[in-house]
């Protein structure tokens, strides 16, 4: 760990991956930034995706929620904290420990509250760029969402009542998941 004396600041760097605090927060090119929790309906749709990614899946890969902590750079440390992950057994064969190394084939985001839609909005940006192949992008408050995939420049925008592929072969609508 690095102290920048300029700031007073801890400058995280891989080699302390091991070794940080128990908590809720982010990596943000070394620094910490801590995150609030989240309330009791942003937890509810992280089981119902889980439960929905698990029972689809099967024991076709690993599925987990919260705050899953996935290394998007070593240098400088940069590690995002996801609401739910599905990780095929093709990319990873054993289930993971630990911190994500390793892009997953879907990362599902919730805006909270304490979220503007336009930092969620990087964030997913930020997973596909280390290779993530599907971002979603849930927004309760509004009742729709968006749907980023790997390589392509435009999100699919959807509402609670329209049917969106969250991944190959598994389809929803949101509003039937909540109901």
């Amino acid at each position: 760990m690095i102290m920048n004396t300029a700031t007073a600041k801890q400058v995280y760097a891989y080699q302390d991956i091991n070794h940080l605090p128990d908590c809720n927060y982010e990596i943000l090119d070394g620094e910490r930034h801590d995150m609030t929790p989240t309330g009791f309906g942003h937890g509810r749709l992280e089981g119902i995706f889980f439960s929905l990614l698990t029972k689809y899946y099967g024991d076709k890969g690993f599925t987990a929620v919260g705050e899953v902590g996935i290394v998007i750079s070593r240098t400088p440390l940069r590690i995002r904290a996801a609401d739910v992950v599905y990780i095929s057994k093709q990319k990873m064969p054993k289930q993971p420990e630990g911190m994500l190394e390793i892009p997953p084939e879907l990362v599902i985001e919730i805006i909270s509250e304490s979220n503007t839609a336009w930092e969620m909005t990087d964030k997913v940006k930020e997973y596909l760029s280390f290779g993530v192949e599907r971002g979603v992008l849930i927004d309760p408050i509004t009742q729709s969402g968006s749907l980023y995939l790997k390589g392509k420049k435009e999100a699919l925008l959807f509402s609670f009542d329209e049917e969106v592929t969250l991944i190959e072969g598994l389809s929803v609508k949101m509003k039937d998941l909540l109901a």
